[in-house]
């Protein structure tokens, strides 16, 4: 499938969404470093068309960051080689955040216990804590999404 066949598919996965108005796209390598590119391109396309505290912006660049790092490390996307589309939306004082990659045939994405010796584990438990919503989707077309959203007023 084409990238273009991707946006356009990820522009429909919105709209299920009620109306919520899409802003951007943008496609980032599978590599760790990305995640911190992802959630710094977030806060200042966030910055350019909301009024939001600066607590509120943290919070979604961490949840960015996780479920972005989640997809470096848990889907077939996660290679130098690879891409991993983030998207952004809004509407009815929401920002909907939805991460695509490839999906994985052995991980899907959901919470697991973490024993307290673990180093990981915890990421979606935090998405779960810090997140208005959040949940995954499957497309074989297009790859799985992960999507939070959180209020801002």
């Amino acid at each position: 499938m084409s990238r273009e066949a991707v946006y356009e598919a990820f522009e429909a996965m919105l709209q299920r969404w009620n109306g919520l108005r899409f802003l951007d796209h943008r496609d980032f390598y599978g590599v760790p470093q990305s995640a911190a590119d992802a959630r710094h391109w977030v806060r200042k396309l966030l910055s350019a068309h909301i009024t939001a505290s600066a607590e509120a912006l943290e919070t979604v660049e961490l949840l960015v960051s996780e479920v972005v790092t989640n997809s470096i490390l848990h889907s077939d996307s996660g290679h130098p080689d690879e891409i991993i589309t983030v998207g952004v939306g809004l509407g009815y004082g929401l920002v909907h955040v939805e991460v695509i990659d490839k999906g994985s045939a052995v991980n899907v994405p959901q919470m697991r216990p973490a024993d307290s010796d673990s180093l990981g584990g915890r990421g979606l438990a935090w998405v779960d804590f810090l997140s208005s919503a959040w949940g995954t989707d499957y497309d074989p077309e297009i790859g799985r999404a992960v999507w939070v959203q959180l209020t801002y007023r």
